[in-house]
Protein backbone atom coordinates (compact mmCIF):
# COMPACT_ATOMS: atom_id res chain seq x y z
CA UNK A 1 0.00 0.00 0.00
CA UNK A 2 1.87 3.14 -0.76
CA UNK A 3 0.93 6.53 -1.39
CA UNK A 4 2.27 9.43 -2.80
CA UNK A 5 1.36 12.89 -0.36
CA UNK A 6 -0.80 14.15 -3.37
CA UNK A 7 -2.94 10.72 -4.01
CA UNK A 8 -3.00 10.50 -0.17
CA UNK A 9 -4.54 14.49 0.08
CA UNK A 10 -7.34 13.60 -2.90
CA UNK A 11 -8.10 10.80 -0.91
CA UNK A 12 -8.39 12.25 1.97
CA UNK A 13 -10.49 14.88 0.53
CA UNK A 14 -12.68 12.61 -1.86
CA UNK A 15 -13.38 10.32 1.33
CA UNK A 16 -13.91 12.87 4.48
CA UNK A 17 -17.15 13.85 5.62
CA UNK A 18 -16.55 17.41 4.34
CA UNK A 19 -16.86 16.36 0.85
CA UNK A 20 -19.97 17.82 -0.40
CA UNK A 21 -22.28 14.76 -1.05
CA UNK A 22 -25.28 15.54 1.30
CA UNK A 23 -24.00 12.15 3.38
CA UNK A 24 -25.50 13.63 6.09
CA UNK A 25 -28.95 13.52 5.16
CA UNK A 26 -29.70 10.07 4.54
CA UNK A 27 -29.52 7.42 7.36
CA UNK A 28 -29.54 4.17 5.72
CA UNK A 29 -32.60 2.99 6.78
CA UNK A 30 -31.13 3.43 10.44
CA UNK A 31 -33.54 6.35 11.34
CA UNK A 32 -36.36 3.86 11.81
CA UNK A 33 -34.29 0.94 13.71
CA UNK A 34 -34.05 3.96 16.05
CA UNK A 35 -37.25 4.76 16.74
CA UNK A 36 -38.74 1.29 16.64
CA UNK A 37 -35.90 0.39 19.21
CA UNK A 38 -33.86 -1.65 16.98
CA UNK A 39 -31.21 0.19 18.20
CA UNK A 40 -30.70 1.83 21.45
CA UNK A 41 -26.71 2.44 22.21
CA UNK A 42 -23.13 1.76 21.22
CA UNK A 43 -23.60 -1.55 21.38
CA UNK A 44 -26.34 -1.70 19.40
CA UNK A 45 -24.55 0.50 16.42
CA UNK A 46 -21.52 -1.24 16.37
CA UNK A 47 -22.81 -5.03 15.60
CA UNK A 48 -25.45 -3.15 13.20
CA UNK A 49 -22.77 -1.85 10.85
CA UNK A 50 -20.92 -4.25 11.30
CA UNK A 51 -23.11 -6.53 9.91
CA UNK A 52 -23.91 -4.09 6.96
CA UNK A 53 -19.80 -4.19 6.18
CA UNK A 54 -19.35 -8.01 6.45
CA UNK A 55 -22.52 -9.66 5.19
CA UNK A 56 -25.11 -6.17 3.63
CA UNK A 57 -24.79 -3.35 2.03
CA UNK A 58 -21.44 -2.27 2.96
CA UNK A 59 -20.44 -5.18 1.99
CA UNK A 60 -21.82 -5.37 -1.51
CA UNK A 61 -20.59 -1.22 -1.88
CA UNK A 62 -17.11 -2.18 -1.41
CA UNK A 63 -16.86 -5.40 -3.84
CA UNK A 64 -18.05 -3.11 -6.52
CA UNK A 65 -16.16 -0.19 -5.29
CA UNK A 66 -13.05 -2.35 -5.47
CA UNK A 67 -13.71 -3.97 -9.33
CA UNK A 68 -14.00 -0.53 -10.55
CA UNK A 69 -10.00 -1.35 -10.63
CA UNK A 70 -10.45 -4.15 -12.78
CA UNK A 71 -14.41 -3.95 -14.61
CA UNK A 72 -16.41 -1.11 -16.59
CA UNK A 73 -17.99 1.60 -14.40
CA UNK A 74 -20.50 1.74 -16.59
CA UNK A 75 -21.71 -2.44 -16.24
CA UNK A 76 -21.11 -2.17 -12.18
CA UNK A 77 -23.14 0.70 -12.25
CA UNK A 78 -26.32 -1.17 -13.58
CA UNK A 79 -25.38 -3.87 -11.04
CA UNK A 80 -24.81 -1.70 -8.43
CA UNK A 81 -28.52 0.21 -9.04
CA UNK A 82 -30.39 -3.68 -9.45
CA UNK A 83 -28.33 -4.64 -5.82
CA UNK A 84 -30.56 -1.70 -4.10
CA UNK A 85 -33.27 -2.87 -1.60
CA UNK A 86 -35.99 -0.23 -2.11
CA UNK A 87 -36.87 2.75 -3.41
CA UNK A 88 -34.99 5.15 -0.50
CA UNK A 89 -31.91 3.20 -1.29
CA UNK A 90 -31.79 3.33 -4.96
CA UNK A 91 -32.56 7.35 -4.05
CA UNK A 92 -29.57 7.51 -1.68
CA UNK A 93 -26.83 5.87 -3.80
CA UNK A 94 -28.15 7.89 -7.00
CA UNK A 95 -27.92 11.05 -5.34
CA UNK A 96 -24.58 10.18 -3.20
CA UNK A 97 -23.15 9.18 -6.84
CA UNK A 98 -24.32 12.35 -8.68
CA UNK A 99 -23.18 14.52 -5.98
CA UNK A 100 -19.89 12.81 -5.67
CA UNK A 101 -19.51 13.27 -9.66
CA UNK A 102 -20.04 16.93 -9.71
CA UNK A 103 -17.64 17.63 -6.91
CA UNK A 104 -15.04 15.11 -8.14
CA UNK A 105 -15.09 17.30 -11.37
CA UNK A 106 -13.30 19.75 -9.83
CA UNK A 107 -10.12 17.69 -9.99
CA UNK A 108 -10.54 15.38 -13.01
CA UNK A 109 -13.32 14.18 -15.56
CA UNK A 110 -15.51 10.98 -14.08
CA UNK A 111 -14.87 7.68 -16.39
CA UNK A 112 -18.74 6.70 -15.81
CA UNK A 113 -21.02 8.33 -18.63
CA UNK A 114 -24.38 7.03 -16.91
CA UNK A 115 -26.79 9.95 -15.93
CA UNK A 116 -27.94 7.77 -12.67
CA UNK A 117 -24.78 6.59 -10.85
CA UNK A 118 -24.38 3.84 -7.80
CA UNK A 119 -22.43 6.05 -5.00
CA UNK A 120 -19.60 3.27 -4.94
CA UNK A 121 -19.04 3.28 -8.55
CA UNK A 122 -18.92 6.86 -9.04
CA UNK A 123 -15.86 7.21 -5.85
CA UNK A 124 -14.34 3.97 -7.07
CA UNK A 125 -14.20 4.62 -10.50
CA UNK A 126 -12.91 7.84 -9.94
CA UNK A 127 -9.77 6.87 -7.53
CA UNK A 128 -8.87 3.86 -10.22
CA UNK A 129 -8.68 6.41 -13.11
CA UNK A 130 -6.12 8.34 -11.12
CA UNK A 131 -4.23 5.40 -10.52
CA UNK A 132 -4.94 5.56 -6.36
CA UNK A 133 -4.21 2.34 -4.55
CA UNK A 134 -7.41 0.09 -4.46
CA UNK A 135 -6.23 -1.00 -0.90
CA UNK A 136 -5.90 2.10 0.64
CA UNK A 137 -9.21 3.37 -1.21
CA UNK A 138 -10.94 0.68 0.35
CA UNK A 139 -9.78 1.48 4.35
CA UNK A 140 -11.00 4.78 3.03
CA UNK A 141 -14.34 4.45 1.88
CA UNK A 142 -15.38 1.84 4.36
CA UNK A 143 -14.19 4.04 7.50
CA UNK A 144 -16.62 6.92 5.88
CA UNK A 145 -19.56 4.32 5.64
CA UNK A 146 -18.81 3.84 9.18
CA UNK A 147 -18.51 7.36 10.01
CA UNK A 148 -22.06 8.06 8.16
CA UNK A 149 -23.72 5.62 10.35
CA UNK A 150 -21.88 6.79 13.51
CA UNK A 151 -23.31 10.24 12.60
CA UNK A 152 -26.85 9.33 12.29
CA UNK A 153 -26.68 7.14 15.93
CA UNK A 154 -24.61 10.18 17.63
CA UNK A 155 -27.40 12.79 16.48
CA UNK A 156 -30.69 10.58 16.30
CA UNK A 157 -30.85 8.26 19.41
CA UNK A 158 -28.57 10.06 21.11
CA UNK A 159 -25.46 8.01 21.57
CA UNK A 160 -23.03 10.97 22.40
CA UNK A 161 -20.24 11.47 20.55
CA UNK A 162 -17.78 9.34 23.03
CA UNK A 163 -20.00 6.11 22.73
CA UNK A 164 -19.53 7.19 18.53
CA UNK A 165 -16.06 7.23 18.68
CA UNK A 166 -15.67 4.05 20.61
CA UNK A 167 -17.91 2.68 17.91
CA UNK A 168 -15.85 3.43 15.30
CA UNK A 169 -12.78 2.47 17.70
CA UNK A 170 -14.32 -1.35 17.83
CA UNK A 171 -15.31 -1.42 14.07
CA UNK A 172 -11.81 -0.55 13.05
CA UNK A 173 -10.62 -4.16 12.66
CA UNK A 174 -13.61 -4.92 11.06
CA UNK A 175 -13.33 -2.34 8.31
CA UNK A 176 -9.87 -3.91 7.73
CA UNK A 177 -11.29 -7.15 7.64
CA UNK A 178 -14.02 -6.04 5.28
CA UNK A 179 -11.38 -4.06 2.99
CA UNK A 180 -8.49 -7.12 2.32
CA UNK A 181 -11.69 -9.32 1.58
CA UNK A 182 -13.44 -6.78 -0.91
CA UNK A 183 -9.45 -6.33 -2.45
CA UNK A 184 -9.64 -9.40 -3.91
CA UNK A 185 -13.11 -10.29 -4.13
CA UNK A 186 -15.28 -10.67 -7.49
CA UNK A 187 -19.14 -10.21 -8.66
CA UNK A 188 -19.56 -13.87 -7.21
CA UNK A 189 -18.67 -12.83 -4.00
CA UNK A 190 -21.76 -10.01 -4.12
CA UNK A 191 -24.25 -10.96 -1.78
CA UNK A 192 -26.52 -9.74 1.42
CA UNK A 193 -28.12 -11.40 4.34
CA UNK A 194 -28.85 -8.53 6.63
CA UNK A 195 -32.62 -8.80 6.34
CA UNK A 196 -33.74 -6.20 8.96
CA UNK A 197 -31.60 -3.39 7.64
CA UNK A 198 -33.26 -3.97 4.22
CA UNK A 199 -36.66 -3.55 5.94
CA UNK A 200 -35.86 -0.65 8.02
CA UNK A 201 -34.81 0.95 4.70
CA UNK A 202 -38.14 -0.32 3.77
CA UNK A 203 -40.21 0.98 6.34
CA UNK A 204 -38.40 4.24 6.67
CA UNK A 205 -40.47 4.80 3.09
CA UNK A 206 -43.80 5.40 5.01
CA UNK A 207 -42.32 6.59 8.15
CA UNK A 208 -44.75 9.53 9.62
CA UNK A 209 -42.20 11.70 11.61
CA UNK A 210 -38.41 11.46 10.13
CA UNK A 211 -35.10 13.77 9.70
CA UNK A 212 -33.13 11.88 7.39
CA UNK A 213 -34.17 11.37 3.34
CA UNK A 214 -33.82 7.48 4.04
Amino acid sequence: MTLDPGQLLLLLTWMSPAFPTGAFAYSHGLEWAIESGQLRSGDDLTVWAGDLLTRGSGWNDAVLFARCWHDSPDSLNELALALAASEERALETIELGRAFRIAAAVFATPPCTASDIAYPVAAGAGLASLGLDKEAALLAYLQGFAAALTSVAVRLVPIGQTAGLAALRDLAPVIRAAACRAATATIDDLGSITLLSDIAAMKHESQVSRIFRS
